[in-house]
């Protein structure tokens, strides 16, 4: 599991693009904001590959394709 933190000033559009772009594994990930909010403990958390942390508010983005 890889965890992201969010920059001050960045968004969660800006936050998904740095993923995509810089992914070691070369997945392409997309986010549904209410879907894929997830909480620490939970099985989306857990199982997520990425894990988005934006003000201490969690994300797991669903990988939508992977090399």
């Amino acid at each position: 599991m890889n965890i992201y933190l969010c920059g001050v000033n960045e968004t969660l559009t800006e936050a998904i693009e740095n993923i995509n772009k810089n992914d070691i594994d070369g997945r392409t990930f997309a986010l549904d904001e209410e879907r894929d909010r997830c909480y620490v403990g939970d099985e989306k958390f857990r199982e997520a590959p990425v894990i988005i942390n934006y003000h201490n508010t969690y994300y797991a983005p669903e990988v939508v394709s992977a090399n």
